[in-house]
């Protein structure tokens, strides 16, 4: 919509008048409201409301500089004179490019469903929906819940100096559940899909390590991933897929383009994640635009195999004389310091389903692993590469049953070499956030594949 953000209007004013040597200005406004409530079994835990808005202004002279505040009554045009001047300090050899008017002439830009203004829904209402679902998953589960369940709005805007002016509003639902080892995330639009399903599909599937411990057994096996397993891997490989490595070839795809570089199985997509998406029911994470204002939209970026292109964000487009993807997002910093920097993220960075249970890719398995946990996501891939050294657990398969958990396991390899040998993909899959952002989301299925290192 075009109305602009309250928070956003002194700087378009302040446009009007820009200080001596600014030659472009932009800025941003990501408003979050959000609303919790926790139920430990029947009872009412605690309840939270909160609310937040935060403010990114860039000035371009010969570069750019960035000011970061949450102060709405700053200043405009002191900000912007101040975001000019952190220009001077900045490496970049030029400015930053910014969202012109054209791109919201696209066919993507066309998308009324983030348009009307979203409200935070009751407590009461909150409350009901977090006994409800509590109730279902303990009568499933035969035991005690801790549910947590919140709604957050996030209204983005963004106004800059090439007539860009745009708002838009999105909703999400999320539930936490946690009952007898096992943790659960569901995520959603609206209220009313958030249902119990995916939580009693996902404890069921515990009914696999129903078996006992049993000695480590190193070597190479056929393997079955699961779901989550999968998405500690994307977690942090979904940068091997931004064009600003592949520029600098510092990803192990650079160069293969249109090539086959992954099984026929595979087909990863970003989602914009809106109501236009197939993901629209199962994931609340749904974006109109990213942080630059360009929109946002569907990308391809590996079907049936081959590589079909890159996240861009503006920066990199610009490099390689092609349009942005709507993919930009703010650096990620382990450190938890404010992320201003531009960077090129996802938004809901999938592998594509197949159809088979995951009881049926152990069955296929035969004589394998099933490897149901993995850890230290963050540290244990190596992403100019691709090679991989994760800490895991798995379950010993034979003759297509469990026999016995394994601990103290390590599945090494490259994921590259990892996704050529995947044979099949399921049905099963459950959806991360990256917890530290709550920005975007990875999601892939189970998967069988063809062989794994595993060492003691």
């Amino acid at each position: 919509m075009k109305e602009c953000m309250r928070e956003l209007k002194a700087y378009k004013a302040a446009m009007q008048f820009l200080p001596s040597g600014c030659l472009a200005a932009e800025a941003e406004a990501e408003k979050q409201e959000k609303l919790s409530v926790e139920m430990i079994g029947s009872q009412t835990g605690p309840m939270s409301c909160s609310e937040q808005t935060e403010l990114f202004v860039r000035a371009s002279g010969q570069k750019t500089g960035m000011v970061y505040t949450q102060k709405l009554d700053a200043n405009a045009s002191d900000v912007i004179a101040q975001a000019l001047t952190n220009s001077e300090d900045s490496a970049a050899k030029k400015a930053e490019p910014m969202a012109a008017a054209d791109y919201w002439e696209m066919d993507e830009a066309k998308d009324s469903n983030y348009d009307q203004a979203k409200t935070l829904v009751s407590i009461e209402t909150l409350k009901n929906k977090a006994k409800t679902l509590a109730g279902q998953l303990e009568e499933s589960f035969g035991c005690q819940v801790r549910l947590n369940l919140s709604q957050t709005i996030l209204t983005m805007g963004i106004v800059n100096t090439n007539n860009i002016e745009e708002t838009a509003s999105v909703c999400r639902f999320a539930a936490e559940a946690a009952a007898d080892g096992y943790e659960g995330y569901a995520c959603a639009l609206t209220l009313d899909e958030l249902s119990p399903e995916p939580f009693i599909h996902d404890f069921s599937n515990r009914r696999f390590l129903d078996v006992p411990t049993i000695l480590a057994e190193p070597g190479v096996y056929r393997a079955v991933l699961s779901s989550q397993a999968v998405n500690n891997i994307l977690i942090t490989a979904w940068q091997m897929f931004t064009a600003k490595r592949a520029r600098s070839g510092a990803t192990p795809l650079a160069g293969k383009e249109n090539k086959k570089i992954f099984s026929d199985c595979i087909t990863i997509r970003d989602y914009k994640g809106g109501a236009d998406s197939k993901n629209s029911v199962q994931c609340g994470f749904s974006w109109k635009m990213d942080c630059e204002g360009v929109p946002s939209r569907d990308l391809t970026l590996v079907e049936n195999g081959v590589l079909k292109g890159w996240m861009h964000n503006l920066s990199s487009a610009a490099a390689a004389g092609v349009r942005s993807t709507g993919n930009a997002g703010r650096k990620t910093l382990l450190s938890g310091n404010i992320h201003t920097d531009m960077a090129i993220m996802p938004k809901n960075f999938t592998i594509e389903s197949g159809t088979a249970s995951l009881e049926q890719l152990i069955h296929d398995c035969d004589d394998g692993v099933y490897v149901f946990e993995n850890y230290d996501q963050f540290h244990a891939l190596n992403v100019v590469s691709g090679d991989f050294s994760f800490p895991c657990k798995a379950v010993r398969i034979k003759e297509g049953k469990p026999v016995g958990i394994m601990e103290g396991l390590t599945m090494t390899g490259n994921v590259a070499e990892l996704f050529a040998r995947v044979e099949q993909v399921g049905s099963d899959r459950v959806i991360n956030p990256l917890v530290m952002y709550d920005s975007y989301t990875v999601s892939g299925p189970a998967m069988l594949v063809k062989s794994l290192k595993i060492s003691g």
